[in-house]
């Protein structure tokens, strides 16, 4: 009865820890992938911000709330955003009535510092609101 013995095939030295080098690059993948999202996530946070903002600022300015009914208010109110998202200071912010409607225009640059890299994230935020709505 000794014909049924469990045949195995010699190890080979190339086929150790082939599990450990997937690992490792799945691994540095994530890890990557992780950094830029923590990197990339704040930036992005911080325009949407802005973009809500600017739309309130658009509908307040369009019925003519206290504290939003000129230009002059309208860039103090848009120097407290600004400081409170951190906005460069070379951001472009513009105004402008036309017809019946109130545009509100935002353009500035944020760089991201990648180790190597540094990535210019462009924010280019408009809002705008009908006046006779309200």
């Amino acid at each position: 009865m000794s014909g049924f013995g469990v045949l195995r095939r010699p190890i080979r030295a190339a086929e150790r820890g082939e599990g450990q080098g997937q690992l490792i690059a799945v691994l540095s993948v994530v890890i990557i992938a992780g950094f830029i999202i923590f990197k990339t996530l704040p930036v992005y946070w911080r325009e949407q911000n802005v973009k809500n903002e600017l739309a309130d600022m658009a509908r307040k300015f369009a019925i003519g709330a206290k504290g939003f009914t000129t230009e002059k208010e309208l860039e103090s109110q848009w120097a407290k955003i600004s400081n409170e998202f951190q906005v460069p200071e070379e951001a472009k912010f513009e105004s402008k009535r036309q017809g019946g409607k109130v545009i509100l225009t935002v353009k500035y640059t944020e760089p991201i510092n990648f180790l190597v890299y540094t990535y210019d994230w462009e924010v280019n935020a408009e809002a705008s609101d009908a006046t006779g709505r309200y």
